[in-house]
């Protein structure tokens, strides 16, 4: 009685090919002589490689099907005086047929492969990520300087579970640390609109520092521009500025300054992240009167042709003059109309 290949593979006749191919898979590499050293390993190793070369065939299954195993190596007689079948002997060896089904003859190597395989097969697909959507934020320039949380009121899409879109207001929370600078990104995972079949993308929340009445903002630096009267400008005076701490500082101004002319006070602008604060500048912007009176020209031209080595006459003239415009009663030294 000739070899029952079915059953080396542990299969019945109504085996498909499928069946086939998974009992090869699971035999070869059970008793694979790299996996198990025994001569009984040995033998079952060959004996499902040969029946599986057998059986992977069409044509060699059928004949076998219908004569067996003598049937397909030695022939049957047709009735005719000659023979069919006789056409098939495996004369290979079991490992290359191994090699042929999983392209290696490392049954660990196939092992992993298939393991691999399976994980492809079985995976949840990865979803596609929405777009990231990005708005921008208004945060005042105090609580740049102190530190603030600010909340915003995001809206965004939500698919429901009777397959409807609605709009869910969510809070979030921005963590605004003292000076952090423009454009700072605030991310929020997945809190994007959703859609059929794709994973919600984030949501980046922009800082932009809102316009002040009193400074503007350069870095860490604080800018202020101080609109001084021509007058003031070439004799002197002091600027006093509001910190965004409630301090007055009180800034002597004792050179001559000119339009866009900019004084550096140190230390007093906006905390840095790496420790410290910025500065502040103090940018100066002129303001020219709007007319001159002709005793005004003649006054002001005097003031310029004064030499600074003055006869007694002149020094008696300017002493006269300087009584009579700073008297408390009749001087006119209180202000300086623009």
């Amino acid at each position: 009685m000739g070899k029952d290949y079915y059953h080396d593979l542990g299969l019945t006749r109504s085996a498909t090919d499928i069946d086939i191919k998974k009992a090869y898979r699971k035999l070869s590499l059970k008793y694979h002589p790299d996996k198990d050293e025994t001569e009984n390993a040995a033998s079952v190793f060959a004996s499902v490689a040969e029946a599986y070369d057998v059986l992977n065939d069409s044509k060699n299954k059928g004949f076998y099907d219908l004569y067996g195993e003598e049937g397909l190596k030695q022939g049957v007689t047709d009735g005719k005086g000659g023979t069919r079948g006789g056409f098939f002997s495996f004369d290979r060896s079991p490992i290359s047929v191994f090699e042929e089904f999983f392209g290696t003859n490392n049954p660990y190597q196939a092992l992993n492969e298939i393991s691999e395989s399976f994980e492809a097969m079985t995976a949840t697909p990865k979803l596609k990520i929405g777009n990231r959507k990005t708005h921008d934020v208004q945060v005042s320039l105090e609580d740049i300087f102190h530190g603030a949380i600010v909340k915003v009121e995001h809206v965004k899409k939500v698919i429901t579970s009777d397959k409807k879109v609605e709009k869910h207001t969510r809070t979030l929370t921005l963590d605004i640390k003292p000076g952090t600078p423009d454009r700072t990104l605030f991310v929020f995972d997945k809190e994007g609109d959703e859609a059929p079949n794709v994973q919600p993308g984030p949501v980046v929340y922009s800082l932009n520092t809102a316009k002040h009445a009193t400074f503007s903002r350069k870095g860490s630096d604080l800018v202020f521009v101080a609109k001084v009267p021509l007058v003031k400008s070439l004799t002197g005076c002091t600027i006093s500025i509001k910190t965004l701490d409630e301090r007055m500082l009180t800034i002597p101004v004792t050179d001559i300054m000119k339009t866009g002319q900019t004084m550096l006070v140190v230390g007093e602008g906006l905390p840095k992240a790496s420790g410290g604060f910025g500065d502040l500048l103090v940018v100066f912007d002129l303001i020219f009167p709007s007319s001159l009176t002709d005793d005004q020209r003649t006054l002001l031209t005097a003031a310029f042709y004064l030499p600074k080595k003055q006869t007694k006459e002149q020094v008696l003239s300017v002493r006269a003059f300087t009584k009579a415009f700073t008297d408390t009663l009749k001087g006119w030294a209180s202000g300086f109309k623009i």
